[in-house]
């Protein structure tokens, strides 16, 4: 199957899912891609790909965005960028794969049985601080840089639309730094721009889809069925990267 064909239907599921949950498009993306499409490809493409659907995000919670907690989040990404400029020199892609598979399979365990609800507990503000720079090595190193800042903004206390326009404004700010650490770096070329044009018109037609869907479907089956096939494909990206 063609790279760019394989990259629009991942990204299309990643939409679907994103849509549903309201997060999660590079975390299901990831797992899809990494096994035929060149790391060095899909990471950078990834991010262009989240940027743009969280520009769409943003905008329509503009209004609810709580730019305190994006203000934290992002002084922590700059030292989080630079970290992992320097790191991803050394690292070989299997180490990388390895990686990603472990971190996704974990995190989906850690939602699946160990995680509770928005809004039980409130964390402080300073803890946004390392959510920036967790953030930032993450996305230049996986293309996910979703997941501390999700679960730093889910537990603020804030109300639901509060939440999700942050998120998405969280996530402008961390793209951005990351697009530019990866344009400075050289990693962002041709290829990867081919793919960042098929990948958003997927990933924005597969949003719409999810959204409607989610009217049909309790949210907290849903999230259980994403986070089981999570874990099932980090273990299967992880385990192959360890076999090669």
């Amino acid at each position: 199957m063609p790279e760019v064909l394989i990259f629009a239907l991942a990204w299309f599921a990643a939409g679907v899912g994103n849509g549903l949950a309201g997060f999660g498009a590079a975390m299901i993306a990831m797992p899809l891609v990494a096994g035929s499409v060149d790391l060095a490809i899909a990471v950078p493409a990834c991010t262009l790909t989240v940027l743009t659907l969280n520009v769409q995000v943003a905008w329509i919670f503009r209004r609810h965005i709580r730019w305190d907690y994006v203000k934290e989040i992002g002084v922590g990404l700059i030292p989080g960028a630079l970290l992992s400029v320097v790191v991803l020199k050394y690292l070989p892609e299997t180490w990388l794969k390895v990686a990603l598979g472990s971190f996704v399979a974990g995190y989906a365990l850690w939602n699946l049985f160990l995680a509770g609800e928005a809004g039980e507990r409130v964390v402080k503000n300073t803890w946004g601080y390392l959510a920036g720079v967790l953030s930032a090595a993450m996305g230049l190193a996986f293309g996910v840089n979703g997941p501390p800042m999700v679960a730093y903004i889910a537990y603020s206390g804030c109300p639901a639309k509060a939440v999700r326009g942050t998120i998405g404004a969280a996530f402008i700010v961390s793209g951005v730094i990351i697009v530019g650490a990866q344009f400075m770096t050289g990693l962002i070329d041709s290829t990867v721009i081919t793919n960042f044009f098929v990948a958003t018109p997927a990933v924005l037609i597969g949003s719409k889809i999810g959204i409607w869907i989610s009217g049909f479907l309790a949210e907290a089956q849903y999230r259980k069925v994403l986070f089981l096939a999570l874990f099932l494909m980090g273990g299967n990206i992880a385990a192959t990267a360890i076999l090669q």
